[in-house]
């Protein structure tokens, strides 16, 4: 508009016949531009330069002329179309001269980057790299939030929800302790003294295996191999209930219901003596002196098996024994013939001793005989010389067979007997009786093998041989009362087909008239 306006007066300048320009309320007047100002004229330096300090109108350069003043001015604002370059003091608008102008954001005529407006003309930002001062904590200008500076220009710290980068373990931005992330922003661990939920079962912070807390932070309990005081005897980490620690944690004993292995045979759990398994955790055993289930009776070191005889020696021999039982008298069980005995239990070289009884008559014997008869073809008993005392028999014992002379077998005072006897290529011996039957008494038979005899046998009722110690008498006792108690945990008993003492037979029945009475004493 400026321009145009400009254009017009100097064409009506010109249709005029004037070389000046017509400023209003000036006189125009031919003489502008002859170098001499002239009435009406602001100046004149003749020349037509626009750009000096005196336009070709003769007017004085201004600030909105729409000349720019070579020198003084950097623009003008009538000489550019967009105001907005150009100030009104004629200077080229720039950020930091503080105005405002497009496209500025801001212009507050400084320097500083700590205030509203940056340098740029930009409003200050999180973000621009510039510390906008008591607005912001800090501005790194990047988006890294694992640095000192996070998001929204805060400083870094535990809490914000960024895990500064070798700083926190972790952060979650909250102050649940109970969490993957404690309040310190320190990743939860087993031992931290915090329970982390639904990972932990406790967390007591320390490594003591003793108490309620384990060091894997799971609750102490029976069977995970650590003994917890004051609550715990022992603790094996096992289920075998077999060991010294049982269920319930608790030492192994005898009544706790499980057998101990290697110190228990059994282990019930109850006070019952009397079934499969003591008191004292042992199995029942016949002498043990408890009566259990199976047995019929135990008196422990009571208990006994008291034959009808029972044969002992010094060095140990010890035999229980009823008597051989014939159907013939001793006389001819003995069979003298040839100067010799027949009873069918003779040996080459070995004297024999047991008790007979005569089944028709109850009259018992006790029966000698050294060495074997001569048989032609057969074995022949050399030289022999055998001696024998016998002390204790009953009154009224006497010498039931004796064998060739009476001067080789013969009864002595005060219940005694001798045998000297001297024999060769065949027996020799005899028999004393009778003996009471059942009775109690008690005859000792000392011997002496001088010559010829080797071994020396005890005969049991049935024909068993056992060795007797040829240097050692022997005791014979005859029982007549049962123990209450056998060995094998039974009550001796008529009828049960074991000789007790007491008994002359036993048949293993209670029926008369079958050899043996009913109340085993008789023989019929």
């Amino acid at each position: 508009m400026l321009r145009a306006l400009l254009l017009t007066v100097a064409f009506l300048g010109l249709a005029c016949g004037r070389t000046g320009v017509v400023e209003p309320g000036l006189v125009v007047k031919d003489t502008c531009g002859d170098a001499i100002v002239d009435p009406g004229e602001a100046c004149d330096d003749g020349d037509s330069d626009d750009a000096d300090a005196c336009l070709s109108s003769c007017l004085k350069a201004r600030c909105g002329d729409g000349r720019v003043h070579r020198g003084v001015e950097l623009c003008d604002p009538g000489s550019f179309p967009d105001a907005g370059v150009c100030t009104t003091d004629c200077t080229v608008e720039t950020c930091g001269d503080a105005v405002l102008q497009a496209p500025e954001l801001c212009d507050d005529g400084n320097t500083s980057q700590e205030d509203d407006c940056l340098n740029r003309c930009l409003r200050a930002s999180c973000g621009d790299g510039h510390l906008h001062r008591g607005v912001e904590a800090c501005d790194d200008g990047d988006e890294d939030d694992t640095d000192e500076c996070v998001q929204g220009c805060q400083a870094a710290r535990c809490g914000d929800g960024f895990v500064h980068a070798g700083v926190e373990a972790c952060d979650d931005a909250n102050r649940d302790d109970a969490d993957a992330c404690l309040s310190g922003c320190v990743a939860a661990r087993c031992g931290d003294g915090v329970v982390w939920r639904g990972v932990e079962a406790c967390d007591d912070g320390n490594q003591d295996q003793g108490d309620a807390c384990l060091t894997s932070c799971q609750a102490a309990s029976c069977g995970d191999g650590f003994v917890r005081r004051g609550v715990e005897a022992c603790d094996d980490g096992n289920q075998d209930d077999g060991d010294a620690c049982v269920k319930g944690c608790l030492p192994a004993r005898c009544g706790d219901g499980f057998t101990q292995r290697g110190v228990e045979a059994c282990d019930d759990g109850n006070a019952d003596e009397l079934d499969g398994c003591t008191n004292r955790c042992t199995l029942p055993v016949c002498g043990d002196g408890i009566k259990a289930s199976t047995e019929q009776c135990d008196l422990g070191a009571m208990n006994g098996d008291t034959p009808a005889f029972r044969i002992t020696q010094p060095s140990g021999t010890r035999i229980g024994t009823d008597a051989l039982v014939g159907t013939r008298t001793v006389q001819q069980f003995y069979d003298y013939r040839s100067a010799s005995s027949h009873t069918g239990f003779e040996v080459l070289g070995e004297s024999r001793i047991y008790l007979y009884v005569d089944a028709n008559t109850g009259r018992l014997s006790l029966v000698l005989t050294h060495g074997i008869d001569f048989v032609a073809g057969g074995p022949s008993q050399p030289t022999s010389r055998v001696e024998m005392d016998v002390a204790g028999l009953p009154v009224g014992t006497g010498v039931d067979v004796v064998d060739d002379t009476t001067g080789e077998f013969f009864l002595g005072p005060g219940g005694t007997a001798f045998g000297r006897w001297s024999f060769e290529r065949n027996s020799d011996g005899g028999a004393l009786g009778p003996l009471p039957f059942p009775g109690s008494w008690r005859i000792i038979v000392t011997p002496r093998f001088t010559m010829g005899i080797t071994t020396w046998g005890w005969v049991r009722h049935d024909r068993t041989r056992i060795p007797l110690v040829r240097t050692e008498p022997i005791t014979i006792e005859a029982l007549d009362t049962s123990s209450l108690c056998r060995t094998n945990c039974t009550i001796p008993r008529c009828g049960d087909g074991v000789f007790d003492a007491g008994e002359v037979c036993d048949d293993g029945n209670t029926v008369s008239g079958d050899g043996c009475s009913s109340d085993c004493r008789r023989l019929q």
